[in-house]
C-alpha cells in the first residue's frame, strides 16, 4: 500500500524549495490560504532565495512612448515562453495622473520612476505596488530654477534599506549664473523621508544618466559627460567619489552599465546608419583599473543602444523601428518587437520580486 502525503505535512525548508520555483502571481495568492504560508512568503530570507532561484526567469521590461496616445507604457517580454505581454500604458497600472516617466532600475525588482515635475516614486511591477515619494524641494526661493538633475537608487548594505539619491543644480534667474552648491538629497525607505546636504565639486549637469542599473556593492554610479571619469555615490555614508578612466575613452561615445556583477563601459565609436558598429566592453576589476574584456559586432543599420543586462546583454534600435537584444554569449541577435506607432526609450533585463515597499522586507 502506498504511503501518500500531505503537503500541509512536509518539513518547512522543502516547501520553500516548492514555493521559491513559483511565480510571484501564484505565491500572492498563496498568502491567503495559510497562516503559515503568508509568514513564509513574507518572510526576508525566503524573498531573497526566491529572487535569485534559477526558475526565476529573467524578462525584458520595455519602456516605450506612443505617439498616437501622447502618453508612455511598457511591453514586458517573457524569456520563458517568447510570449508578450500586452503593452500597457502606465496610467492604467499605476494610479498617477502623468504620463512622461523617466525610469531608473531594476533594482531587486523594484524601479524609480519620476518627471519633469520633480515626482518621484518607486514601484514594483510583479506585486503592483506603487510608492510616491515625499515632495522634496530644498530650495523655494522663486528667483531658483531647476535646470538639471541626475537620480541614483541603491541599497545601503549594512542595513538593506533602499536610498534614492537626487543630485540638482540650479539657475538663479535673479544673479544669472548657477546657483552654487549642488544640491543632494537622500531618501531612505524604512523612514519614508529625506536628508539634503550641499556638494561644492559634484554637478549634476557634468553627469550622464545610466541605461540601467549600476548600483554595486554599495555604490551608484554616474558616467561623466567626456567619459574621462565616472562618479561613484557611497550609500553607506552618503559622499561622493571621483573614479578616473582610461584617456583613450574620451574620444568616443560610452555607456555605463553592469556586466557580471562588474561596473563596466561600453564603448563605441558614434552610430552612423549604414556603418558598422562594434561595442568594446570594458571592466572596472578594482577601483580606477580597467580592462577591455570583450568586442561585440559589428553590428549595421544601428540608431543606438536602449539599455544592458547584467551578463552582456545589449538592446539595440535598428532603423527599421525594430527592437533588437544580443546576447554576448552564446553570441546571437534576436528581435524583441516593434514600434511603429513611437518610441523606444529603455530596455532593461528584468526578474519578478516580492520585495515589498510596504514593510522591510530588505534584500541586499
Amino acid at each position: 500500500m502506498v504511503q501518500t502525503t500531505n503537503f500541509s505535512d512536509l518539513p518547512e525548508d522543502l516547501v520553500m524549495e516548492i514555493f521559491s520555483r513559483l511565480p510571484v502571481k501564484c505565491l500572492l495568492q498563496s498568502k491567503s490560504v495559510k497562516k503559515d504560508w503568508y509568514a513564509l512568503i513574507e518572510n526576508t530570507i525566503f524573498i531573497q532565495k526566491h529572487l535569485n532561484h534559477p526558475n526565476n526567469p529573467t524578462n525584458y521590461f520595455v519602456h516605450h512612448y506612443f505617439l498616437d496616445t501622447m502618453k508612455s507604457g511598457f511591453t514586458l517580454f517573457h524569456e520563458q515562453n517568447q510570449l508578450v505581454a500586452k503593452s500597457h500604458l502606465y496610467q492604467d497600472v499605476i494610479n498617477t495622473s502623468t504620463h512622461l516617466w523617466e525610469i531608473l532600475g531594476p533594482l531587486n525588482g523594484l524601479f524609480l520612476l519620476y518627471n519633469d515635475q520633480e515626482e518621484v516614486a518607486l514601484w514594483n511591477p510583479a506585486t503592483k505596488e506603487f510608492k510616491p515619494l515625499p515632495i522634496c524641494q530644498p530650495l523655494n526661493s522663486p528667483s531658483f530654477h531647476l535646470s538639471s538633475y541626475k537620480f541614483g537608487f541603491g541599497i545601503q548594505p549594512s542595513s538593506g534599506d533602499y536610498k534614492v539619491i537626487w543630485i540638482r543644480d540650479y539657475w538663479d534667474n535673479y544673479s544669472e549664473d548657477w546657483y552654487s552648491p549642488t544640491v543632494i538629497s537622500v531618501y531612505t525607505l524604512s523612514t519614508n523621508s529625506w536628508k539634503n546636504f550641499e556638494e561644492f565639486n559634484i554637478f549634476s549637469r557634468d553627469m550622464v544618466k545610466s541605461s540601467g542599473n549600476t548600483y554595486l556593492n554599495g555604490f551608484y554610479y554616474w558616467k561623466e559627460c567626456k567619459n574621462d571619469k565616472i562618479f561613484a555615490f557611497d550609500t553607506s555614508n552618503d559622499t561622493i567619489q571621483e573614479i578616473q578612466t582610461p584617456k583613450s575613452f574620451i574620444s568616443k561615445q560610452g555607456d555605463l552599465a553592469l556586466f557580471n556583477n562588474l561596473i563596466a563601459m561600453y564603448i563605441y565609436e558614434p552610430i552612423i546608419i549604414g556603418r558598422e558598429t562594434c561595442i568594446d566592453i570594458w571592466v572596472m576589476e578594482k577601483k580606477g583599473y580597467w580592462t577591455k574584456k570583450v568586442r561585440i559586432g559589428p553590428f549595421c543599420n544601428i540608431k543606438r543602444s536602449l539599455g544592458y543586462g547584467h551578463k552582456g546583454e545589449i538592446f539595440l534600435e535598428v532603423s527599421s523601428w525594430q527592437l533588437d537584444i544580443f546576447d554576448s554569449c552564446p553570441k546571437k541577435n534576436r528581435v524583441l518587437g516593434h514600434q511603429k506607432n513611437g518610441y523606444f526609450l529603455q530596455a532593461f533585463a528584468y526578474k519578478e520580486s516580492l520585495v515589498s515597499l510596504k514593510k522591510n522586507s530588505f534584500v541586499s
